[in-house]
C-alpha cells in the first residue's frame, strides 16, 4: 500500500496526540489516588504535612535563616589599591613611565575587632532558632486546622445520613396513607398535607449534601490537593471519649511546649545578643596593608595602619536601640505567655463544658426523643394520633439529634483546641 507524505504527517500526529492523551490521563488518575477512598485522619495529617501550600512556603524561612547564618559567618574581603602620582604628563618629554613617578600597589585585610563576626554568627544562630520555632507553630495551627475541617466533614455526613433516615421512614408513612387514601379511609386533603410535609425533611436531605459537598471542598484545600472535584469518603465518626486533666498541669505543660512563645524567648536571647554587638560596634575595626612603591625608579616597601577614630560615633543609637527592643520583647514574652495560659484555661473550660453537654443528651433527652418518636408513629399507624402530633414527635427527634451531633463535634474540637492551646497532642 502506497501512503503520501501528507497521510504519514497526520498519522504520525495523530498518534503524538494519542500518546499525550493516554500520558495525561496517567497523571491525573496518579494524582487521583494520591487521596485514598476512604481517608482516615493520620493519613489526611500526613498528606497535609507534604503538600499543604502555606506549609511549603514557610518551610523556606529556616533556608532563608541559615543563609543568614552564612553570611554572618564570612570575613569582609581585603582590600587592594594601585596609585600613580609625580608623573609629569603634560611635558613635552615626560621620560620612562615606571622610572619617572610613584607608583603605589598595596593590599590590606580589614580585622574586625571585639568578637564582631563571633557575635554577629550568635545573633544569625538565635534568629535562625526563632525561625524554625516558628515554622513548628504554623505547623500546630494547620494540626488544628485540618482536624477541625476533618471533623467538619464527619459532621455533615453524620447531619446527611440522619436526614436520610428520617426522610425515608417519612416516606413509609407518606406510603401507609396513600393505602388508607386507596381504601377510604383517609381523605384527600390529608393524604395532599401529608406530602406537603415531605418537603421539609427533603430539603434537610439535600441541604445536609450541599454542607457535606462544601466541607469536602475546604479539607481538600487544606490537603493542598488541586483537583476539588476529587471524591473520597472519611473514617471517622462522631464519638465522645472521656477526657480528665488538671488545668493548671496543662498550663505548665503549654508554657514548656508551645513553640511560639519558644519562639518568643528565643528572639528575646537574639536581642540580647544583638546588644552585645551592638556594644562591640563601638570598637573600630582594624585595616593593617602591606604593598610595593616604586619611587623614581628606586624600589621600597610600603606598610602601615588604619585605624578610625571613635570621636563622635560609637554606636549610640544601635546601643540605646537594641536595649530598648529587649525591654519590649521582656514584654511581649510576659504577653505571651499569659496569654498561652488563658488560651488552655479557656480550652479546657470549653471541653469540660461540651462534655457536660454531650453527657446530658446521651442520656436524657437523646433516648427520650428516640422513644417519643417510636411511640409517636406506632400511634399514628394505628389511628390514635393525628398528624399534627406525628409531625411534632419527627420535629423534636431531628432536632435532638441534630443537636447530640452538633454537640459531639463540638466536643471533639475543643479537644483539638485544648491539644493546640497546650502544645501537645494527646
Amino acid at each position: 500500500m502506497n501512503w503520501s507524505k501528507r497521510t504519514m504527517k497526520q498519522i504520525l500526529f495523530m498518534g503524538v496526540v494519542m500518546l499525550w492523551v493516554s500520558v495525561a490521563s496517567a497523571q491525573q488518575s496518579t494524582n487521583s489516588q494520591a487521596l485514598p477512598e476512604r481517608l482516615t485522619m493520620q493519613q489526611a495529617m500526613d498528606l497535609m504535612l507534604k503538600q499543604n501550600l502555606l506549609l511549603l512556603r514557610d518551610q523556606q524561612s529556616p533556608r532563608i535563616a541559615k543563609s543568614d547564618v552564612v553570611q554572618a559567618g564570612l570575613r569582609p574581603n581585603p582590600n587592594f589599591e594601585i596609585a600613580s602620582e609625580s608623573y609629569p604628563l603634560f611635558e613635552s618629554s615626560p621620560g620612562p613611565f615606571f622610572n619617572n613617578q610613584e607608583l603605589v600597589v598595596r593590599a590590606g585585610q580589614t580585622i574586625e575587632t571585639a568578637g564582631k563576626r563571633g557575635k554577629r554568627i550568635r545573633v544569625a544562630k538565635q534568629e535562625l532558632a526563632a525561625t524554625e520555632s516558628g515554622l513548628q507553630d504554623t505547623v500546630r495551627q494547620l494540626k488544628l486546622e485540618l482536624k477541625r475541617r476533618y471533623y467538619v466533614v464527619v459532621l455533615a455526613k453524620a447531619q446527611r445520613d440522619l436526614a436520610g433516615e428520617i426522610l425515608k421512614q417519612f416516606d413509609d408513612i407518606i406510603r401507609l396513607n396513600e393505602a388508607r387514601y386507596k381504601q377510604g379511609e383517609l381523605s384527600g386533603l390529608e393524604i395532599n398535607r401529608i406530602r406537603a410535609e415531605r418537603l421539609r425533611f427533603y430539603n434537610d436531605l439535600l441541604d445536609a449534601e450541599l454542607q457535606l459537598k462544601n466541607a469536602k471542598t475546604d479539607l481538600l484545600e487544606v490537603l493542598g490537593v488541586s483537583d476539588l472535584n476529587t471524591t473520597f469518603d472519611v473514617t471517622e465518626a462522631l464519638a465522645a471519649q472521656p477526657f480528665t486533666a488538671d488545668p493548671l498541669q496543662l498550663q505548665t505543660q503549654a508554657i514548656e511546649s508551645r513553640p511560639d512563645l519558644r519562639a518568643e524567648r528565643q528572639r528575646l536571647e537574639r536581642d540580647r545578643q544583638d546588644l552585645q554587638l551592638q556594644k562591640a560596634e563601638r570598637i573600630p575595626n582594624v585595616t593593617p596593608f602591606f604593598g610595593y612603591k616604586r619611587d623614581f625608579g628606586a624600589n621600597t616597601a610600603a606598610f602601615g595602619l588604619s585605624i578610625p577614630l571613635p570621636l563622635f560615633n560609637r554606636n549610640q543609637g544601635g546601643i540605646e536601640r537594641a536595649s530598648a527592643q529587649i525591654q519590649q520583647r521582656q514584654y511581649e514574652t510576659s504577653r505571651l505567655s499569659l496569654s498561652v495560659r488563658r488560651d488552655v484555661q479557656a480550652a479546657y473550660q470549653t471541653a469540660q463544658t461540651q462534655s457536660e453537654r454531650v453527657r446530658a443528651l446521651e442520656q436524657q433527652y437523646v433516648p427520650s426523643a428516640r422513644s417519643t418518636r417510636e411511640i409517636a408513629q406506632q400511634s399514628y399507624r394505628l389511628g390514635a394520633l393525628d398528624l399534627i402530633g406525628f409531625l411534632d414527635a419527627e420535629r423534636i427527634y431531628r432536632e435532638t439529634l441534630r443537636s447530640y451531633n452538633l454537640a459531639l463535634f463540638d466536643y471533639q474540637t475543643s479537644i483539638f483546641q485544648l491539644e493546640a492551646a497546650v502544645g501537645k497532642e494527646f
